[in-house]
């Protein structure tokens, strides 16, 4: 909740992230939010008063996934609606606003992008979400503890460096409102 909520401020694509790894996490766990708490709240260094609110948010995590049909796969709806929001960013910078900089971070990783389309489920659509679930395929690739090689890594870093602009743009007109 609280590392959410500051990365949900700070970094539209990391809280995406987050997200996407506490989904797993509590399908892990089989939704069990004693499971969850002995894990992820118990170990924490705070007061009980935040220890409540944060198991709170996970009940209230799991009702939303159960609700919506996901506990599986797939992810919550308002995570869907942020990507689409950044998508329509992605192409706004591209073809309204002509942001040069986003230009050349999008053409440094088009063909990297191209390439991970075909590895990846024909349910992914858009650019963005194809470099964030390329994104999220190192973070567990790097949990696990498994070698990632040159290739992929010089491909999750033109991601990167993409999608970090693209959350800057993000969170700069966010401010503005």
């Amino acid at each position: 909740m609280l590392i959410a909520k500051q990365k949900k401020e700070n970094n539209i694509a990391e809280y995406i992230l987050y997200m996407w790894q506490l989904e797993d996490i509590i399908r892990a766990n089989d939704f069990d939010i004693v499971q969850i708490s002995k894990f992820l709240i118990d170990p924490l260094t705070i007061d009980e008063e935040t220890k409540i609110k944060i198991a709170k948010w996970y009940i209230d995590l799991i009702a939303k996934m159960k609700s919506q049909g996901i506990m599986t796969k797939g992810h919550l709806s308002e995570l869907d609606d942020l990507l689409l929001e950044l998508q329509y960013l992605h192409n706004s910078l591209l073809n309204v606003l002509k942001d040069q900089k986003y230009e050349h971070l999008y053409l440094s990783a088009k063909l990297n992008i191209d390439a991970f389309k075909t590895k990846l489920s024909s349910a992914i659509q858009n650019d963005i979400d194809v470099c964030l679930n390329g994104l999220y395929g190192l973070l567990l690739l790097r949990l696990n503890k498994k070698p990632v090689s040159k290739d992929t890594t010089e491909a999750m870093n033109s991601f990167s460096q993409m999608i970090a602009y693209l959350s800057y743009k993000y969170k700069e007109i966010n401010n503005q409102n």
